[in-house]
């Protein structure tokens, strides 16, 4: 299928450029996670396939809960999330502190880590797209 983006002027030249790049594979509708999780893994391969850069670091994605009610909600999430096929870690602090050593834990009661998720250099990776 084709996919057609609008921007002003040149390609990436308009809202493209200064959005933040993040890449988080959960969304509240399974078609939208569906399509993040491809998007990830085509991610990872693009630079190759094409040629040019995409600024792609899969760098994992880490949500804390500071409350035992935000926990329960990250422990459902991860339930949705593996039932999508998306790999999730319900993890202690003390394993969110190993992953982000400058964070404060003392407050946490838990935290979710989305190993897959990353981020990208939105105007690379939509050269590179286009190209592809």
């Amino acid at each position: 299928t084709d996919v057609v983006l609008f921007e002003q002027g040149q390609l990436s030249g308009g809202t493209t450029w200064h959005a933040a790049g993040l890449v988080g594979q959960l969304r509240s509708h399974s078609n939208m996670t569906s399509l993040i999780k491809y998007s990830t893994q085509l991610y990872g391969e693009l630079e190759a396939e094409t040629g040019l850069a995409t600024g792609w670091k899969n760098c994992g994605s880490l949500s804390v809960a500071r409350t035992a009610d935000r926990m329960t909600v990250l422990k459902r999430t991860a339930a949705s999330a593996r039932a999508q096929g998306v790999d999730i870690d319900v993890i202690s602090p003390k394993e969110a502190a190993d992953l982000w050593p400058v964070m404060a834990t003392d407050d946490l009661v838990g935290a979710v880590w989305l190993p897959g998720d990353g981020k990208a250099n939105p105007t690379d990776l939509t050269q590179s797209l286009a190209k592809g």
